[in-house]
Order: structure tokens, then C-alpha cells, then sequence
């Protein structure tokens, strides 16, 4: 399939899961009027649980010296994520210990396409989190990550390949799967919190 073809085939494949994460318990508060620091911590906690599930397969599929991936290579970020917990007074959250395994580089690009996609996101999400809690340009490590400009070399990694509809199809089916990833993140967070409103 043709590189612009496929782009606009994974897009249209994950929109919907992409909406229902950014509608989702753990990122729709940020966009709130309301906004508190607990708010903004309790989606750092869900993000980094969530992306540090899949670090350790993207840094094994999609390394630095992978003549494949021309000058795109998996930066890994959890470790932005812990510094602005910390920055907010939060504990360091428990590892994750279910991590996510690919078989084949399609698998870990559809992977790398949802979290490469979801750290460009983070530009706006800085901006506002800046300006609405009054950070002063601290606490933002994570959503500051897009001025590693690793989306648009992702972006133009992927100009160079050409897919088959089979791996297009593992690679689509790898990306709905990490948003339905961050979703059930997500979801339990939320049940917790109403668990614990209740008790």
C-alpha cells in the first residue's frame, strides 16, 4: 500500500479509539475549567503506568542503530513522566509489570504511533497546564517531550516504507490496542476513585 494511503488508513482505522482516550476520565480533566494539580497528577500516574508497559518492546524493536527506521529511533519517556510526579510532590508509582511484547517492527510502529501521536498532543496540554496551575515551566517534562521533534521523525520514517495490507493490518491492530490500553488504564483509575467517594 502507498505510504500516504497507509497513513490515512491507520488514522481513519483509530479515530475512534483515539476520541474515546482523549474523552477518557484520565486526560478529559485536563481540558476542564477546573483543573487542579490532583487532577494533572492523577493523569500523569495513569500515563506513566500505562507507557511504561510498552518501553522496554519499542527500545528492543525500534533502536537507535536499525538502519530500517533511517533516523527515527524510540526515545524512551517514563522517566519524564516520574520527574514531573515528583515535581508535584507524587510518589513514584508502582511498576508496571505486564509489558506489552510485539512480533514483528509493525506491531511496534503501530505501537510507537500511538504514543509518538499522543507526545505531539502534549504541546497544547503543556501551554494550558503551564498557565491554568501556575507552573512556571516546571512539571511539564512529559508534554514538553514533542521539542524532541521525535514525531516528525517518526513521520518521516514512515515516508520511506511501503506496506503490505497485512502489515498494515498488524500495525493498525497494534495501535487500537494501545489506546484500548490507555483506555482500561483509564477506566480503573476511574472506578478507584468513585470506590473510594463511596467508601
Amino acid at each position: 500500500m502507498k505510504k500516504h494511503s497507509a497513513r490515512l488508513h491507520l488514522k481513519q482505522m483509530t479515530e475512534k479509539a483515539h476520541r474515546e482516550a482523549e474523552q477518557s476520565g484520565l486526560m478529559k480533566p485536563l481540558m476542564g475549567a477546573h483543573v487542579s494539580n490532583e487532577d494533572y497528577l492523577q493523569a500523569l500516574n495513569g500515563l506513566y503506568s500505562w507507557l511504561e508497559g510498552y518501553e522496554m518492546c519499542l527500545q528492543t524493536w525500534l533502536p537507535k542503530d536499525n538502519q530500517r527506521l533511517f533516523e527515527y529511533y524510540y526515545q524512551p519517556r517514563s522517566g519524564q513522566i516520574l520527574a514531573d510526579i515528583h515535581a508535584l510532590g507524587g510518589f513514584t508509582p508502582p511498576h508496571n509489570i505486564h509489558h506489552v511484547n510485539a512480533d514483528s517492527i509493525y506491531q511496534a510502529l503501530g505501537y510507537a504511533y500511538v504514543i509518538e501521536g499522543s507526545t505531539q498532543g502534549g504541546r497544547m496540554l503543556s501551554q494550558r497546564l503551564n498557565k491554568v496551575l501556575n507552573l512556571e515551566g516546571n512539571a511539564l517534562n512529559y508534554f514538553n517531550f514533542y521539542r524532541y521533534r521525535s514525531w516528525q521523525r517518526f513521520i518521516e520514517m514512515f515516508e520511506h516504507f511501503s506496506f503490505t495490507n497485512e502489515q498494515l493490518n498488524e500495525m493498525t491492530s497494534a495501535a487500537v490496542n494501545a489506546f484500548a490500553s490507555l483506555n482500561s488504564i483509564a477506566q480503573r483509575i476511574e472506578q478507584r476513585d468513585s470506590t473510594v467517594a463511596v467508601g
